[in-house]
């Protein structure tokens, strides 16, 4: 109904209003994405901290759209918005995890394109973009080489720019006179801000310094573009997913607020031999206008019934359009416990639906400092309305996809569905402050002071029992002081508060119980993710059968995880410590040293396990001097490895280097403090025939916990 009330009130123009149609079937298409690109950080939009001299170039050879706003302030929904010109809601993924996208469904802008005669490519620089989240279905290329990294969180696992730039240039030199359409994805201004030099030094800001780098890798790629004679013909659309909070509202980074630092954003479109160069549009523009725009320009057909407009059109309308932009947010709803958020930007108030309402005139008040809810009620009150258009009940088997929804049910994690309305939940901008709790207990689990990070933790879950990041995070606590059974209970009690985030939480608690010997309820748990994350279901299925003592089924599904970029990596240890659960030591091993090699030659991070398979293939060959020194190798890498420790304690008393053994196992114990540590060390001792000592270590743990 909206969108049509739309489409009537802007054909109500006289004929020679109507904006000309400019076609270029056949010319290039790239989409540059800087992800967390704040648009009042930039000299474009009258920023003065930071020189971006690339993207000011672009700029002057393109529209900018003054007024641009994503519809969700995280990547994976905001960049399928702009690949479909769906809204969130529309094209069904709402959250950066726990839910996939379905390509049978929604038509996408390499589909539609491909129809035209075009081949699509594309290079990301965040695991959160992966090929398993649906996203890539209609690439012809789709390159996610970025690998899982055990310990570090999702949301920042990434790559350089600089490497992304690489693959893009590479592809786009192959395709000669093709007609091509590129994504091309960078991530530098997503936390953590690390910029390289000279930007750390330059600038006191390291958000500053990470979009002074990302403008750097842009020159590069247009540099390249002209050098190729390219970027004259081409359409080059640069724009961000999403802001960043930067502590204005309370909020550091992104995905709780929809105030404008975290939805409005830089576009900037470059048509060939830069027509319409120079203008600046004050109209508000969305993400969704991104796929009608490149329809329009290559002639291709368009899907029917999209809320969204040609960029082109729009930047033609002789006044200033009247039309509003939807975003929405539910990881407060989801992760936190709060109410999800609502709004509407317009060309000159932003109204934000929570539990209590905002209404800000960002003409007067472009920081969103001023609420006028009680004195421009009228406003209010048709935004208000207008947002009833986009729905607003959310239930929580409507999040999940009806056969996980089976699932959960059968798990027993599911209960019948009844709306939750976002009046009846915390207004985030009442509990923002509690984010600062939250971190420092946080740092507590991460500085081994585990008992005082669950009474940190289990003291704010009794003030906000739907926290399901804190639930999760007391979840890895319980597991890291080896309370596996409470660390099972308190993931199965995540997956209750928020099933949505099922598959997720599904693959820690399944590798929990797969320690427990719980395997079938462990195979279980991997299957509930399957769906929005293949690569790591099946590496936690290969896993279990490996402890099961299934080799041909735990090397198929290490072979299959090992399919995925993403995953291909740890895919291959796996298949390694399958080698070596067969006796083939020297395959093993030769596996390890070429998948070591690998990682030094791509400059890449240590891989957690793979210097201690190493030390302990070594050891099993009698190499005890090199297995010594690969065991020393994963403890300087990850402290954390207590097996490391374990080992390498064997070797010396072994040896009969008995104060060196005991030594080490008191280095184990200060390095991962707790109950399971200690546990360990009591196994380790009794396996060489010393109750005695394996007794003090048990007494030491019945007084941890």
């Amino acid at each position: 109904m909206f969108a049509g009330l739309l489409s009537i009130a802007g054909c109500r123009k006289t004929e020679g209003d109507a904006p000309r149609t400019i076609l270029h079937p056949g010319a290039p298409v790239i989409v540059i994405s800087i992800d967390t690109l704040r648009a009042d950080r930039l000299p474009l939009y009258g920023y003065q901290g930071v020189e971006t001299p690339h993207i000011d170039a672009l700029a002057s050879d393109a529209l900018v759209f003054d007024n641009a706003y994503t519809h969700c302030p995280l990547t994976l929904p905001a960049h399928l918005s702009m690949l479909t010109g769906l809204l969130p809601q529309e094209h069904g993924v709402r959250d950066n995890i726990g839910y996939a996208f379905d390509s049978a469904r929604h038509r996408t802008i390499p589909a539609l394109l491909r129809e035209a005669g075009y081949r699509s490519g594309a290079a990301v620089s965040a695991y959160v973009l992966r090929t398993a989240t649906g996203i890539s279905s209609d690439f012809d290329a789709y390159d996610d080489a970025i690998s899982v990294v055990p310990g570090i969180a999702v949301g920042s696992l990434q790559r350089s720019g600089e490497q992304s730039v690489t693959i893009a240039e590479q592809w786009i030199g192959e395709q000669g006179d093709r007609p091509f359409f590129y994504f091309l994805h960078l991530f530098e201004p997503h936390a953590p801000w690390e910029p390289p030099e000279p930007f750390r030094s330059r600038y006191a800001d390291p958000y500053d310094g990470e979009i002074a780098e990302s403008d750097r890798i842009v020159g590069r790629f247009i540099d390249y573009l002209e050098k190729s004679g390219i970027y004259e013909k081409a359409v080059v659309i640069l724009m961000s997913d999403h802001g960043e909070g930067l502590g204005d509202h309370g909020e550091e980074e992104h995905g709780i607020f929809l105030y404008r630092e975290a939805i409005h954003i830089p576009l900037i479109v470059k048509l060939p031999k830069g027509e319409l160069r120079g203008k600046r549009v004050v109209s508000p523009a969305q993400l969704i206008d991104i796929l009608p725009t490149i329809a329009e320009l290559t002639g291709a057909k368009l899907p029917a019934g999209l809320r969204g407009k040609s960029l082109v059109a729009l930047a033609q309308e002789k006044s200033p359009a009247e039309r509003r932009v939807f975003s929405e947010t539910l990881y407060p709803r989801i992760h936190l416990g709060w109410s999800d958020l609502r709004s509407l930007a317009g060309r000159q108030y932003h109204y934000i639906d929570a539990p209590r309402p905002e209404l800000y005139d960002l003409t007067a008040d472009p920081a969103e400092k001023h609420d006028l809810l009680s004195t421009e009620r009228r406003v209010a009150a048709a935004m208000r309305n207008e947002l009833e258009e986009y729905g607003r009940e959310i239930t929580v088997p409507e999040t999940i996809d009806p056969e996980e929804a089976k699932k959960l049910a059968a798990l027993g994690y599911l209960s019948p569905a009844r709306p939750t309305m976002a009046s009846d939940l915390p207004d985030p901008k009442d509990r923002i402050g509690d984010i600062e709790e939250v971190k420092r207990a946080f740092s507590l689990s991460s500085e081994g002071r585990f008992d005082d990070a669950i009474r940190a933790l289990t003291a704010i879950l009794e003030k906000n029992p739907n926290w399901s990041d804190v639930w999760n995070r007391l979840a890895m606590t319980w597991e890291e002081v080896g309370e596996l059974e409470k660390a099972a209970e308190t993931y199965q009690h995540a997956i209750r508060v928020a099933p949505s985030l099922a598959p997720e939480l599904a693959l820690s608690l399944g590798a929990v119980l797969e320690k427990l010997g719980r395997f079938d309820e462990a195979e279980a748990h991997a299957a509930l993710a399957m769906e929005t994350n293949r690569p790591a279901a099946h590496q936690l299925t290969g896993q279990i059968a490996l402890t099961r003592g299934d080799l041909p089924r735990a090397e198929r599904e290490a072979r299959a995880a090992a399919a995925f970029e993403s995953h291909r990596l740890t895919g291959t240890l796996l298949l390694a410590q399958i080698h070596a659960a067969r006796g083939e030591l020297a395959q093993a091993l030769a596996v390890a040293v070429a998948l070591e090699k690998e990682i030094m030659a791509r400059n890449g991070p240590p891989m957690q396990n793979l210097a201690f398979l190493r030390g302990d293939l070594l050891a099993r060959m009698d190499r005890t001097r090199e297995a010594e020194a690969a065991f020393r190798q994963e403890i300087s890498a990850f402290p954390s490895n207590r097996q490391a420790y374990a080992n390498l304690a064997l070797i010396y008393f072994l040896q009969e280097r008995t104060a060196d053994g005991h030594r080490m196992l008191e280095e184990m114990a200060a390095a991962s403090p707790g109950r399971r540590s200690y546990l360990l060390a009591a196994k380790t001792l009794d396996a060489l025939g010393d109750p005695r000592g394996a007794g003090v270590w048990r007494r030491r743990a019945g007084e941890a916990r």
